[in-house]
């Protein structure tokens, strides 16, 4: 069993809320689709993966699942996944991370507190990761709750090309 399936079986889905209004008892299998996306899955578009108003609302607001989402999907990023399913992931952590650094919710607190928890796998998305658009939502990640700024102003100068033009003038 990898890490990834070991985080996801953690959580008892039955009892927890997902952003549809149901219990969260079907959102597993469709984390399971998300880390399990083919090459071939959306070619460089974000977000197409139908987890909006599962973890988190169509009003991006957060659900008592969104934690739970934020460290499945770390573990899913100690392994193997292909550029797609990366890169959805990722788009998925930043996604839930936006709102969660404006809110002082619990839930908010939890997102955030499981995302620092893998911030050195952040920093290897974007230093070392297959997806250059997952490289660039770990390092947008980072500009969020990072609080080291003299190491998150040395890996952007030091990811150089592997971020956007924009992500790479961001003064920090």
């Amino acid at each position: 069993m990898n890490l990834f399936e070991l985080e996801l079986q953690k959580f008892d889905w039955e009892h927890m809320e997902c952003g549809c209004g149901e219990n969260a008892a079907h959102l597993p299998a469709m984390i399971r689709d998300l880390v399990g996306l083919d090459e071939d899955h959306g070619q460089g578009e974000a977000f197409i993966t139908p987890l909006h108003d599962h973890v988190i609302t169509s009003a991006d607001d957060l659900v008592p699942v969104s934690s739970a989402f934020v460290s499945v999907a770390f573990a899913a990023l100690t392994g193997p996944l292909s550029e797609p399913a990366r890169r959805e992931t990722l788009g998925w952590l930043l996604r839930i991370l936006g709102p969660a650094v404006d809110s002082e919710s619990e839930v908010a607190t939890e997102c955030t507190a499981a995302a620092e928890q893998g911030l050195w796998l952040l920093y290897a998305e974007v230093m070392h990761g297959d997806s250059l658009a997952g490289a660039a939502y770990a390092f947008e990640a980072l500009l969020l709750i990072e609080e080291d700024l003299e190491r998150l102003r040395a890996v952007q100068a030091a990811a150089g090309d592997r971020l956007p033009w924009d992500l790479r003038s961001e003064e920090i």
